[in-house]
């Protein structure tokens, strides 16, 4: 899809899932994902910017959203803003370690490396179910 012809509104873009969901179930499994994702999403935004919320809450979101909304537009080097993103969720290179996004999401937290630990412990061990 060229830029320019990309959807422009909610309503266009709300279309273009439309029609990725009519392609077949794999497609409609997709959209609806991003579609429960989106409510979710925007109910943590909510509930982010509520006067009720603590200050010192919002304004670590506000600091939060203004850095990762800097990064989405940031084409520097070879990739653009919208890989650094992804690039949150998943390596930049392959890594063996499965656990690997849950990790660094549980160091970003905070999480000591005993805690890390602990989770991959739990982890492995759910594996293991049947």
């Amino acid at each position: 899809m060229d830029p320019a012809d990309r959807p422009k509104t909610s309503y266009e873009l709300f279309l273009a899932l439309v029609e990725q969901y009519r392609m077949g179930p794999s497609h409609a499994a997709l959209v609806t994902l991003l579609l429960r994702m989106t409510t979710e999403l925007e109910a943590l935004r909510e509930a982010l910017s509520s006067p009720e919320t603590p200050e010192s809450v919002r304004e670590a979101y506000r600091k939060a959203y203004e850095r990762t909304a800097v990064l989405s537009h940031n084409s520097a080097g070879p990739t653009g803003g919208a890989e650094k993103i992804l690039r949150t969720f998943f390596p930049w290179e392959g890594r063996d370690d499965r656990f690997a996004p849950e990790l660094e999401m549980m160091k970003r937290l905070g999480a000591t490396p005993e805690e890390q630990e602990a989770l991959r412990d739990k982890m492995e061990e759910v594996e293991m179910y049947t």
